[in-house]
């Protein structure tokens, strides 16, 4: 047995046992990490993982440490795709605020991540729903989509906080103080400008000098990879940037960035080969069609029913045991 199969089995066995999300997160990092630095030792990665043991043991063991999610818990989770669908349909029906009502489904990962996730790594998680609420806000109702793209930052910022290097934390501080004062530089003083922009550029370059962004130089193809993902995210960000400026299209263009995970996961499935559910694709396939069609063809009021493509999917190409 490899990494890859002891690790896939090990956590569909710990989430089987319904412990919570940030318990098998993180023992699925100490293992991984376990794995790696036999590895890197020099020691045979089948037998080092034989010595492990099986998944179903390594798992038992865990059983009286791990903390399981609770009753309530489970039932705050399951209610909340149904809370969230009866607060759409209010303001769409009741305001017409199909858009950005749909935000309101952000309640379901927020109230799980809330539940499941401990300490500072929870706000690390909830960052990426903040960023994106108050940038459809803003942008919604203000027209503010330049400069509040650059909230998104909030994630690479807490993401160095939650560090534990005094120089991550670091680059962490300056992410969150060269965001605050490029939005204040372009809602007060020069929207229009571009030297501001020379305060965002370090933010990357502080990723991998800090190592939150890992170069590994022994093995060409993963650099290569990597060098390739960095090269295509900034070149989406430059495009991006591009249009808002020659154009002020902030929206809907940001969608473009949804192109990463897209290419990620078919990288994964047909380069890497691994195992990859069709249903992965399509919460990013449904959320470009939804604002395609509310955007160009004012359809926001039928535009949602694209979501129901997640579940059909899963069902239809789920795998029969």
């Amino acid at each position: 047995m490899n990494k890859e199969i002891f690790i896939e089995k090990l956590h569909k066995i710990l989430k089987e046992m319904e412990y919570s999300t940030s318990a098998i997160d993180e023992v699925i990092d100490d293992y991984k990490t376990l794995i790696d630095e036999a590895i890197q030792r020099g020691e045979n990665e089948v037998e080092f993982i034989e010595k492990l043991g099986a998944p179903q043991e390594i798992a038992k063991i865990l059983m009286a440490d791990m903390p399981k999610r609770t009753k309530v818990d489970n039932r705050i989770i399951a209610i909340s795709p149904f809370v969230a669908a009866v607060l759409f349909f209010y303001l769409g029906f009741n305001h017409q605020a199909w858009n950005p009502g749909w935000l309101v489904f952000l309640l379901i990962p927020i109230t799980a991540i809330s539940i499941e996730t401990k300490g500072f790594e929870k706000y690390v998680a909830l960052s990426v729903f903040v960023s994106l609420t108050a940038f459809m806000l803003l942008g919604t109702y203000l027209n503010l989509w330049h400069p509040m793209w650059a909230l998104f930052l909030i994630i690479p910022s807490l993401g160095f906080l939650n560090s534990k290097k005094t120089l991550s934390r670091l680059f962490g501080v300056y992410t969150l103080v060269a965001m605050v004062i490029f939005i204040l530089i372009v809602l007060i003083y020069n929207p229009a400008g571009y030297l501001h922009f020379l305060l965002l550029i370090p933010i990357p370059v502080m990723g991998i000098i800090s190592g939150e962004i890992e170069l590994v130089i022994n093995s060409r193809k993963p650099f290569k990879t990597l060098l390739l993902s960095l090269a295509s995210s900034l070149l989406l960000l430059l495009i991006y940037l591009w249009i808002g400026l020659q154009y002020q299209i902030w929206h809907p263009t940001w969608l473009m960035f949804l192109i990463i995970p897209i290419v990620t996961l078919l990288y994964r499935q047909f380069v890497k080969k691994e195992k990859i559910a069709v249903v992965s694709y399509t919460p990013f396939i449904s959320v470009i069609i939804f604002f395609l069609l509310g955007e160009y063809a004012g359809a926001y009021h039928y535009s949602w029913l694209v979501f129901f493509l997640i579940p059909i999917t899963a069902i239809l190409f789920e795998k029969r045991k």
